[in-house]
């Protein structure tokens, strides 16, 4: 016998089993965040651009009374937002609007098509459903005219930021 007691290897097992329920842990927690702030309407979260420039402003309302609004498709990762970019009138400094370029309801693949004779727009995929020249009543999106014609992808989304994810604004006492 030996003056040295012999324990049983449990510890090494233990050890094992402590690592293993950490390295879970950590992975779980950087799960959960991601899905958190894979949610997150945030303008502070930065993943492209908020804006989007269409062009000159002379070109791009000349193209339109040439050819009819513009669809632009989207290109960000989630490819649901192709939109409109319409001008009525003579004046290139007003008549501007950009909405989305589907009906409320409807997938990318039913686009509102642009019908001049009857200067509204048509459903794709049911000819019955249109939609004004100017896309009222549709999700609009924020237009700013100067020398280019830049389109705020965003705008809704930081306000509803700002004023909290349910609407209403908070302010401390």
């Amino acid at each position: 016998m030996s003056p040295v007691e012999q324990r049983g290897r449990g510890h090494v097992g233990r050890a094992a089993t402590v690592s293993a329920i950490a390295v879970v842990l950590v992975f779980g927690g950087l799960w959960l965040v991601t899905l958190v702030l894979s949610d997150r309407n945030s303008p502070d979260l930065r993943i492209g651009d908020q804006t989007f420039t269409a062009g000159r402003t002379d070109a791009v309302a000349e193209s339109i009374e040439k050819h009819g609004p513009l669809l632009l498709p989207d290109v960000s990762g989630r490819q649901d937002r192709n939109l409109i970019l319409q001008h009525i009138g003579d004046d290139p400094e007003t008549g501007w609007s950009a909405f989305l370029a589907n009906p409320p309801d409807k997938d990318q693949s039913c686009t509102w098509e642009w019908q001049p004779d009857e200067e509204l727009f048509r459903a794709k995929c049911d000819p019955t459903r249109t939609a004004p020249a100017d896309g009222a009543g549709l999700e609009q999106f924020d237009v700013t005219v100067g020398d280019t014609i830049v389109i705020d992808l965003n705008a809704d989304a930081r306000a509803s930021y700002e004023a909290g994810e349910d609407g209403t604004t908070t302010s401390a006492p």
